[in-house]
Formats: structure tokens, C-alpha cells, sequence
């Protein structure tokens, strides 16, 4: 290729920066969709140079951009988190456990009974492992899915358990738990 066509082809791999008026190649400036040629006018150091300046004259104009996001968006102050997380003593514990066991068991707690009976449990679950130093679960009585019943996800069916017993018991009764025991 020679001519024409090879002028044209250089021309195009080099651009003058509107700000220091150097012609650099096309690598030197960045990527902008709009422009005709997809490149920024100003060469990268240009730009890293205005941005610097910009931003010693604005101080405080990052931290106003993240407040209008914050508002925009809900978001809430460390301060007002920490003040809501410590109202609730079992915080994101006990939503953790809840969203946990709601998926385990891919059930929903229907009933505003069944829901007060289930954070009730859970926090006597807490209060037993504060107190007696070892784990415990919430159980049902007659498990979810066993072959021979199907229990319900509801309050009826809760109880508070060493987590040994429930482990160890897995989808049995706790009554043929006792009965191998020897309890």
C-alpha cells in the first residue's frame, strides 16, 4: 500500500490534545463513545492533570456526591446502622437464621402465631447457649421430610434442643429418639 492511503492511515493513529497541543498516538487519550473518532480530546495526562486541580478547588464535592446517593438510594449513616442493629440485640443473627431456615425448608411461615413462635424460640435458643455454654437448634418434633410422616413448618411443631440431640436424631421422631437412648 503506498500513496495516499498510507497518510491517511497515520493520520488516523495520531491525535492533537485540545489542552497541551501535542500529537500523540491514539493510546494516549482514552476510550469516549462520543466522539467521532472514540477517543477523549484531551491526552490521559491531561485529563489526570485536570482532574487533580478540579479536585483541590472542590474539596468537598465527593463527599456532597455520596450523600445525594445515599439519600437517592436510602442508605443509612454508620451511626444510625449501628444505633438500629444494637436496638435489636439478635440484629442480623437472628434474620440470617430466619432467611436460612426459610430456604432449608422452602416453607413460609403463614400465621402471625407461627412467626412470634418462631423468634420466640430462637431466642430462647440464645438465652439457653448464653446460660448452659452449648449449642442449640430449633427442632421439629415430626420432621419435615421423613417416609413415613411430614411434619408442618409451623408453631405446633417447634422445640428447642441441644443441637447433639437434633443431629444425632436427624429425620426421627425425638420419641424413638428417647426410646434408643435408653432417657
Amino acid at each position: 500500500m503506498t500513496g495516499p492511503h498510507l497518510t491517511q492511515f497515520r493520520a488516523i493513529s495520531m491525535k492533537t490534545c485540545i489542552r497541551c497541543k501535542e500529537t500523540k498516538e491514539l493510546s494516549s487519550f482514552h476510550k469516549h463513545k462520543g466522539m467521532k473518532d472514540g477517543r477523549l480530546n484531551k491526552c490521559a495526562k491531561c485529563v489526570q492533570e485536570c482532574v487533580a486541580e478540579w479536585r483541590i478547588a472542590n474539596p468537598n464535592s465527593r463527599k456532597e456526591e455520596h450523600a445525594k446517593r445515599r439519600n437517592k438510594i436510602g442508605f443509612k449513616t454508620r451511626e444510625e446502622y449501628l444505633k438500629s442493629v444494637s436496638e435489636n440485640a439478635f440484629g442480623r443473627k437472628y434474620v440470617s437464621l430466619k432467611y436460612t431456615n426459610k430456604r432449608r425448608t422452602q416453607t413460609e411461615l403463614k400465621d402471625e402465631f407461627d412467626e412470634f413462635v418462631f423468634q420466640e424460640a430462637f431466642k430462647l435458643r440464645e438465652l439457653r447457649k448464653e446460660i448452659t455454654g452449648i449449642n442449640w437448634h430449633i427442632d421439629h418434633i415430626v420432621p419435615l421430610n421423613h417416609k413415613q410422616a411430614c411434619g408442618l413448618h409451623n408453631a405446633y411443631n417447634f422445640q428447642v434442643v441441644p443441637a447433639i440431640w437434633n443431629l444425632k436424631k436427624r429425620h426421627s421422631n425425638m420419641d424413638e429418639y428417647f426410646k434408643v437412648s435408653g432417657y
